[in-house]
């Protein structure tokens, strides 16, 4: 079931249940992450309730290369001429030059009844055929995007080796991508919490301590629900699971 909310001012969730992606409405239009490559149609929708349109779509801002985070990259930065701006430690595995390593952990949890209907779910909606972006503008820790927002990078590597989060300075929202979840799949429980599968887990655990003196009151992930509280508190429950 798609869904779409208001998740902070003018900070939209997108997605499912399973993976949220986010437009940032700044002026024109930023969206985070970009889920499946079926979900795009949400985008439009979403926009057209807004009174605004694909034309309005500046950027896209990628957090790493998995494909439920740039399903929908390489559509929209068709269809609505917007830049796509990926991390430079994972802009070839999204600018499909290398092959990207599953996340470990992944396939040893995969007989569990529900990261099968997640797998499921991401086969159905496009995931194992998710196009690659044909031009990326790579971006590094520290930057401040030149985009609707003016998102601040933070290179948290763990999940992917070139994962990084983003800082909404203006709106208090920390964009975590997969370096956290507030959804733990296998066992349904909530609560911000190190990702169940990363490529370096020990990196991905290490990497928090990046995130958590960022000045921000909500925590936004690629999987779960919108985490409200200071960046410390949610990486003092993330340690703590």
């Amino acid at each position: 079931m798609s869904r779409t909310t208001e998740v902070a001012e003018r900070v939209h969730r997108l997605g499912t249940g399973w993976v949220n992606w986010y437009l940032v409405d700044d002026g024109g239009i930023t969206v985070v992450d970009t889920g499946f490559p079926k979900y795009f149609e949400q985008l439009p929708a979403l926009l057209a309730s807004m009174g605004r349109s694909l034309a309005d779509v500046d950027a896209v801002v990628l957090t790493h290369y998995h494909s439920d985070h740039t399903g929908s990259a390489e559509r929209i930065r068709e269809d609505a001429g917007a830049t796509v701006h990926a991390p430079e430690g994972d802009a070839t595995g999204i600018r499909g030059e290398a092959k990207t390593p599953l996340p470990k952990g992944l396939m040893s949890k995969a007989w569990h009844p529900m990261m099968l209907s997640y797998m499921r779910h991401g086969f159905a909606s496009g995931g194992a055929k998710a196009p690659a972006v044909s031009e990326v503008r790579t971006y590094a820790d520290g930057d401040v995007l030149d985009v609707p927002g003016r998102l601040r990078v933070i290179h948290t590597p763990g999940h992917t080796g070139g994962h990084c989060s983003l800082v909404h300075e203006g709106r208090g929202v920390l964009f975590a991508g997969d370096a956290l979840a507030t959804r733990e799949f296998t066992s349904n429980r909530q609560g911000p919490r190190v990702h169940q599968a990363n490529e370096d887990r020990a990196q991905a655990a290490a990497s928090l301590s990046r995130l958590e003196g960022v000045a921000a009151e909500i925590l936004l992930c690629g999987h779960g629900e919108p985490y409200h509280g200071t960046m410390a508190g949610a990486i003092e429950q993330a340690h703590s699971h």
